[in-house]
């Protein structure tokens, strides 16, 4: 390995105060080096200050998101607070929690030329460029599609390419697994370890799915409450292991609350269908694991739970009630939905905010709604959070769980959830499968799209597989 091509000393960061007028440190005093040629992985819990450690090294702390920093930071010899981020960014790659956050362009193949066309490139270099990007992630059947009609998933993928095609001597990458069905996930991280081995790619990735990237990295450093905790090799790694978590029980299924009857959908200007003929239901009581590659038709098949979408074939049943009946208020009083991002859920300006506004819409007694609220703040710790806190503000994960927080507030004998571990540790992974469990165990219809078999694995139940937009499997785990 090579000189630095990372050397942080001194780094602290902290983010505006709140409407409490607290102020939140995110990172303390960090310091870390990073050689030419290192494959890194960052570890810890969620809100631990990893994401806040990316954002340092590509630049956008200081010069775009709010916040204080002090200290240094120097990429291959430049300091980044002396450095425009458009500078920086041929250099260092960056790939988000949420592509959306990066995706701009109509299509695909433009998404991938952008970055090339502001190095300016010339025509033949650009095509070579993107062809081999495109090859790297398998990605050149996505070429000519329209990024909005992705799944997200492919736009992950998309997203990676795009930065790939620039070809950065750094690359850095968050979350980069929560997305990608198992195989995807796997093809990724051999994906990086080739470029690591062969290209002498510097590569550091923040991550909770650790298990795949144990196998490659060179080095694991631990992040909690925005120190450094430790430093040192894979095999010397002690956090948690999703693998090492202990495996629950299902419960039984019960009457049935969700039903789709011959469910057929296709996006409007499309030939085929997102979904085609599904049928399975959900009793009282009963856990479902929606599980399929990306672009399987998950998202728009829970979509239709609550009558966000309305089928063009078949019909949804609800408590007895066709979705086609409901409007989507009247639906939601029997489904609550955690959609696939927390920021496309997420809009009030306080996390108390966040959490009462359903069930205050919902219409329920003050005494009502203060019982949800006081259990939906101690789901998954969010009391440290602060209940004035912008739920904008927060990480990824935090942001996740204040989402999962606020369907919950619901209290709806159906909960529909489209990858609810994105942003996770595995600790809080575990504490949502027991809260899913004790649901179930109360009476509620569970369905849950997932990508993460450790998850999986944690709540049980029964296991519904799409392909291509059809069942091709219905039945117990294993």
């Amino acid at each position: 390995m090579g000189p630095d091509a990372i050397l942080i000393e001194g780094l602290s960061v902290s983010y505006p105060p709140d409407r409490s007028g607290q102020e939140r440190q995110a990172l303390k005093g960090v310091s870390l080096a990073v050689r030419e040629g290192e494959f890194v992985l960052l570890a810890g819990p969620s809100g631990s200050g990893k994401s806040t450690l990316l954002r340092c090294i590509n630049g956008l702390i200081p010069h775009s998101h709010r916040g204080t920093a002090e200290g240094r930071v120097v990429v291959r010899g430049r300091e980044v607070r002396d450095c425009r981020v458009c500078r920086l960014a041929p250099e260092v790659g960056t790939v988000f929690q949420d592509p959306d956050h990066q995706l701009f362009t109509a299509g695909v193949e433009a998404e991938l030329a952008f970055g090339l066309e502001q190095m300016g490139l010339s025509h033949p270099e650009m095509e070579a460029r993107i062809s081999r990007a495109a090859g790297t992630m398998g990605i050149g059947h996505l070429l000519k599609r329209d990024v909005d009609a992705l799944s997200w998933g492919e736009k992950q993928r998309v997203a990676i390419a795009a930065v790939l095609a620039m070809e950065p001597s750094i690359l850095l990458l968050d979350e980069p697994t929560s997305g990608l069905d198992a195989d995807a996930a796997r093809r990724l991280v051999a994906v990086l370890s080739r470029l690591n081995r062969e290209r002498g790619l510097t590569i550091v990735v923040a991550e909770h799915r650790t298990a795949p990237f144990l196998r490659v990295c060179t080095r694991v450093v631990g992040i909690r409450d925005g120190t450094v905790v430790s430093d040192g090799t894979p095999a010397a790694y002690a956090g948690p292991r999703q693998e090492e978590l202990t495996v629950g029980t299902a419960p039984g299924a019960g009457t049935p609350l969700l039903a789709f009857e011959g469910v057929t959908y296709a996006y409007p200007g499309q030939d085929h269908p997102a979904i085609d003929g599904v049928t399975f239901g959900i009793g009282a009581g009963e856990i479902v694991l929606l599980t399929g590659p990306n672009g399987s038709g998950k998202s728009t098949l829970l979509r239709h739970a609550n009558g966000l979408l309305r089928p063009n074939k078949g019909k949804v049943v609800v408590n007895g009630r066709e979705t086609n009946t409901l409007t989507v208020a009247e639906a939601a009083r029997s489904v609550g939905l955690l959609a696939q991002h927390a920021d496309t859920q997420l809009f009030a300006e306080t996390v108390r905010d966040e959490i009462a506004f359903a069930p205050e819409n919902l219409g329920y007694t003050p005494e009502r709604i203060g019982h949800c609220m006081d259990g939906a703040l101690k789901i998954l710790g969010l009391e440290v959070l602060g209940t004035e806190t912008p739920p904008l503000n927060l990480s990824v994960g935090e942001k996740q769980r204040v989402a999962i927080a606020s369907i919950l507030a619901m209290d709806t004998p159906v909960l529909v959830l489209d990858e609810p571990t994105l942003g996770l540790d595995p600790a809080r992974k575990a504490e949502l499968s027991t809260l899913l469990r004790k649901r179930a165990g109360a009476g509620c219809a569970v369905l849950v799209a997932t990508h993460d078999p450790e998850f999986a694995a944690l709540c049980g139940g029964r296991r519904v597989a799409l392909r291509g937009g059809r069942v091709v499997a219905d039945g117990d785990e294993g």
